[in-house]
C-alpha cells in the first residue's frame, strides 16, 4: 500500500507521558490529524463488507416503527469510495438496483465536491480546532496503552453565559428551516464532545467517541426534543501497519408531544481484501509534499 512508508515514517517512537501530562497537545493532535488523514487514503485500496443494523425502540402514535439490517461492499469507482447495497433483511439487491445505488452514490459525491471542495466521511472528516484540546490522562484500550485527549465545542469556552448563548444563537442562524444536511452537519461539529483514545506511539486513534452538548440551534427544536445523541468509532489493524475502520455506532433519543423512541444504528466493517489495482488519492495526507502527492495520485 502507497501510504505505509509514510504511515510508519510519522510513527516514531513516543512515549506515553509519565508525569500525567501530554506537553504541546496541538503539535500532538496535528500529527494524529495527519494519521488520520493516511487511514482515509488506506481505505481506499481495500474492498471491505459493512453489515448495518437499526434497531428502533418506543412508539410513536401514528408511525410505525421497524428497523433493518443490511449489507454493503465498499470499493473505489471512478476515484470514489462507493458503498453498494448487496443485502437487505437477507434479501439480495439485484444488479440494477445495485448500478442504480452506486449511479446515486456518485452523484451525491460529485455535488458535495463541486459545492464544497473534496469531501470525507463524518468520522474522518470531523473537524477539531487547536486550543479546544485537553489531555485527560492514559488508560488501556483492549490491551493497548493509550493517551486520552478531550476535545471541546468552541461554545464550552466562553466563561460568559451571555456569551455561549450569543455563540448557540449564531449556531441557529447557520441552518435555515429547510437548508440542506451540510449545514446541519456543520452545526454538528460545534455541539459535540469528543474523546479520542489515541496510541502515542502511532498517533493512531483507536477509538472515538462523540456525545452531544446542545441542539437549540435545530429547527423546530420546541416541537421534537433530540434527548441525547452518542456516536463511536472504533479502528482496527487488520494488516501491519494499516489501521482501518472496525465498528460505527449511533445512538439517539427522541421525544415528542405523541411519544418517545430510541435508535440504534450499528455498522460492523468486516473481510477487508487488497485491490487488486491502486487507488488514486482524492485527500493527500497534510503535510506530504506536492512532488509525494503527485507520485501518490
Amino acid at each position: 500500500m502507497h501510504a505505509l512508508l509514510l504511515s510508519l515514517a510519522m510513527a516514531a517512537a513516543t512515549q506515553l507521558p509519565t508525569d500525567g501530562r501530554l506537553d504541546d497537545v496541538d503539535a500532538f493532535m496535528e500529527k494524529v490529524l495527519e494519521q488520520r488523514d493516511v487511514n482515509w487514503n488506506d481505505f481506499y485500496n481495500f474492498f471491505c463488507t459493512e453489515t448495518a443494523e437499526l434497531r428502533i425502540d418506543g412508539s410513536i402514535e401514528g408511525a410505525p416503527m421497524q428497523g433493518f439490517r443490511r449489507q454493503f461492499l465498499w470499493f473505489v469507482r471512478d476515484g470514489y469510495l462507493v458503498r453498494s447495497p448487496v443485502s437487505v433483511d437477507g434479501v439480495q439487491v439485484s444488479a440494477e438496483d445495485k448500478k442504480k445505488s452506486e449511479d446515486e452514490w456518485i452523484e451525491r459525491l460529485e455535488k458535495r465536491e463541486r459545492e464544497r471542495g473534496p469531501d470525507r466521511e463524518t468520522f474522518f472528516g470531523f473537524k477539531f480546532e487547536p486550543g479546544n484540546y485537553l489531555f485527560a490522562g492514559q488508560t488501556n484500550f483492549e490491551g493497548r496503552d493509550v493517551v486520552v485527549v478531550e476535545y471541546y465545542p468552541e461554545e464550552l469556552f466562553e466563561d460568559d453565559e451571555e456569551e455561549q448563548a450569543k455563540a448557540k444563537e449564531e449556531n441557529r442562524k447557520e441552518v435555515r428551516i429547510g437548508g440542506d444536511g451540510d449545514e446541519i452537519e456543520e452545526a454538528l461539529s460545534k455541539v459535540f464532545l469528543v474523546t479520542l483514545l489515541i496510541d502515542p506511539n502511532e498517533y493512531q486513534i483507536v477509538h472515538m467517541t462523540l456525545d452531544n452538548y446542545g441542539f437549540e440551534f435545530l429547527p423546530m427544536s420546541w416541537l421534537v426534543q433530540l434527548d441525547t445523541v452518542e456516536a463511536s468509532l472504533a479502528m482496527s489493524k487488520p494488516f501491519e501497519a494499516v489501521w482501518l475502520p472496525r465498528d460505527i455506532a449511533v445512538y439517539g433519543k427522541v421525544t415528542t408531544a405523541v411519544g418517545s423512541l430510541s435508535v440504534r444504528y450499528e455498522s460492523t466493517f468486516s473481510d477487508y481484501a487488497k485491490a487488486e489495482t491502486g487507488a488514486t488519492f482524492r485527500f493527500p495526507p497534510r503535510g506530504l509534499s506536492e512532488e509525494k502527492k503527485k507520485k501518490q495520485r
